[in-house]
């Protein structure tokens, strides 16, 4: 896969009602941002789908919830359910990264939730995120420094603290971490 810091973030639709299935696939189409690269009624299905395509992004429904395990070690996954639904817990113990109402959330509250579950399993803090935000949308450390209102070596120091917390060494490799693209990275033991 390209570390391409404008890509669009590719998702994988895992949905049985065929109907909720295009809803979510018509809000994703809105985005620039993200790319819809398959869709499936089952869980199976999505499982071999996401070894093939390897998407950034899989959004379940609870009849797929069961695959959370296997499809969170390439992809973050987001369940589709609402917050009461008996599936959300047991799908975040499996490493779903959260969940998202249907018919209730749009395509910013998924980049915001794709960021926050990066912010949290990547180990940044608030401060980091917010730095690192600016990275991906491409900001240079003196347009950062100036947005923030902090010395260009405050910002500096941020970004090595990020690169040193993600383990990598280059702003692209950070930027596809940060966007959720866990596959680009080779295995660390």
């Amino acid at each position: 896969m390209s570390v391409d810091e404008t890509a669009p973030l590719r998702v994988l639709v895992v949905d049985g009602n065929p109907h909720a299935r295009a809803d979510v696939i018509s809000l994703l189409e809105t985005s620039d941002e993200l790319e819809v690269i398959a869709e499936t009624s089952t869980g199976p299905d999505a499982a071999r789908l996401a070894e093939r395509l390897r998407p950034d992004i899989v959004l379940l429904d609870p009849a797929a919830a069961s695959q959370a395990a296997p499809l969170s070690r390439s992809s973050r996954v987001f369940l589709l359910a609402a917050p009461e639904d008996p599936t959300v817990p047991t799908a975040l113990r499996n490493g779903a990264c959260g969940h998202l109402t249907p018919g209730a959330f749009t395509v910013r509250d998924l980049i915001r939730s794709l960021r926050d579950a990066s912010r949290v399993s990547l180990g940044l803090s608030a401060r980091e995120a917010e730095v690192m935000d600016l990275i991906a949308s491409g900001r240079s450390n003196g347009e950062i420094a100036r947005q923030l209102f902090l010395s260009e070596k405050t910002v500096k120091n941020h970004v090595n603290r990020i690169y040193s917390k993600l383990g990598v060494g280059s702003r692209a490799t950070a930027i596809a971490l940060w966007r959720g693209m866990v596959s680009v990275l080779p295995a660390q033991d």
